[in-house]
């Protein structure tokens, strides 16, 4: 990427981010945690993703929606739930997940585990409750604004790039 590129895309990465954050503080649907976007953003730059990959990192994340209340829910199962502060139940449902999504739903929109992660550990880190609906719609719908976000990220990037190539090795 070029500097020209670089700048343009900071520019318009701050900019988008900016307004972003300012209508989600509006929204109480939201639940007022809109360091959830950024998440989002970092994961999907991370995974090298693109504007074409949005739809599936919206359905993969609302994957992870589910599997972080599948995890707490096998955390609520007695003994099996507590024994050595959680182990059994992130065993199984980690493995779960990971099977599932790796091996049998490659070819389908539930296949980008990086952000299906992300959903999982937002569950705990909002601390959302088994069954918590209002919580969950609050997360899922974070997510989703905030993959929409990376959608116009990426789409800034794209252009960038493209109005002010590098020439060569000089960046």
């Amino acid at each position: 990427m070029s500097k020209k590129a670089a700048v343009f895309f900071a520019l318009w990465t701050s900019f988008w981010c900016s307004v972003f954050n300012y209508v989600y503080m509006m929204i109480p649907a939201m639940k007022g945690h809109p360091w959830i976007m950024f998440i989002c953003l970092a994961v999907f730059f991370g995974m090298g993703s693109t504007v074409k990959d949005v739809p599936v990192l919206m359905v993969s994340a609302m994957c992870g929606v589910f599997w972080g209340q599948v995890d707490l829910f096998l955390m609520t199962l007695g003994a099996f739930g507590a024994i050595l502060g959680g182990f059994f139940p992130i065993l199984v449902g980690t493995a779960i997940t990971m099977i599932l999504h790796i091996s049998y739903l490659y070819n389908t929109p539930a296949r980008a585990v990086p952000i299906i992660f992300a959903g999982v550990a937002l569950t705990f880190a909002c601390q959302i409750g088994f069954l918590d609906w209002a919580n969950v719609l609050g997360l899922a719908l974070s997510m989703l604004f905030g993959l929409i976000l990376c959608g116009v990220c990426a789409w800034g990037q794209a252009f960038g790039m493209k109005k002010y190539p590098a020439e060569g090795n000089a960046q």
